[in-house]
């Protein structure tokens, strides 16, 4: 027998009779501020249950389903999140999770397309592999965090804290980065590592300041009004990226095409080995 106690009063809300919680089946149940830290609950189906303000701490969650579950408030602080199902890839089916807490988790190749997780915390976290296609992520802290290889395919991360993170073969096409701080972010690494792909993403107001973007992918970007001080742009693709009023001192456009480029009003006077087409260079500052 097991019991599943409230986080807060200690008092018993279920009665499990089982040796264990693998592969249990929690769909549609209420354990709103139930305490399951610590459990194994691999293979869980969570479908659709109430886990608000829940505490999942440190637990070992690989390959459970959260289909439509709702999250909002819940604590998963150093819980393995590996190949969890949060979405069924669509709208309707997805988990809502706003403010949960998410730190120093691995989420490898975690399903979370669609997923409502407005101001979550994901510091430390192992994200790579994981889809958030579509999600809403904004106000989210993903500082120090490892986003390699994961898609953000039309994600909003508007307002989000992506500083320190490692970006190494992230997809952010289509997605929303509106005042986003990407400062010293990694944004390609060694030169076998496929570099991070913004096309067609939006980093207007975004800080990347020092940020490592050398290769990094920017086609037809709106980037406008961007901070990129001190950061490195070698051979990146700029193609159609709109820069009007970015801020580029100190930042190195070593091997970088500006001709398709927008540069209206930048101030380039301070920017390294950029190479300004000749038709281009009235619109600057």
């Amino acid at each position: 027998m097991i019991d599943i106690k409230s986080k807060d009063s200690g008092d018993i809300l279920f009665n499990i009779d089982a040796d264990s919680l693998m592969h249990y089946d929690f769909r549609n149940m209420n354990l709103r501020g139930a305490d399951l830290s610590g459990v194994d609950l691999r293979h869980a189906d969570f479908s659709r249950a109430n886990l608000t303000g829940a505490d999942l701490s440190n637990t070992q969650l690989q390959f459970a389903d959260f289909t439509g579950a709702i999250l909002v408030n819940v604590k998963m602080l150093g819980a393995d999140l590996s190949r969890v199902t949060f979405s069924s890839g669509r709208d309707s089916g997805a988990a809502n999770m706003n403010n949960a807490d998410l730190r120093q988790t691995i989420m490898l190749a975690t399903q979370l397309d669609f997923v409502n997780l407005q101001n979550s915390d994901f510091k430390d976290a192992d994200l790579s592999y994981a889809s958030f296609k579509s999600a809403n992520l904004s106000s989210s802290d993903f500082s120090d965090a490892d986003l390699c290889e994961a898609s953000f395919i039309r994600a909003n991360l508007s307002n989000c804290n992506l500083s320190n993170t490692d970006l190494c073969g992230t997809h952010f096409n289509n997605a929303d980065l509106t005042n986003a701080i990407l400062d010293s972010a990694e944004f390609s690494g060694e030169i076998t590592q496929r570099p991070a792909n913004f096309t067609l993403a939006t980093l207007e107001d975004a800080s990347m300041v020092g940020a490592h973007m050398a290769r990094a992918i920017f086609k037809k970007c709106n980037m406008s009004r961007a901070v990129m001080r001190h950061a490195d742009l070698s051979d990146a693709i700029l193609n159609g990226t709109i820069l009007r009023n970015a801020d580029v001192a100190d930042a190195d456009f070593s091997g970088v095409a500006l001709s398709t480029a927008s540069l209206l009003y930048s101030n380039f006077s301070k920017a390294k080995n950029a190479d300004i087409p000749e038709d281009k260079k009235n619109n600057l500052r």
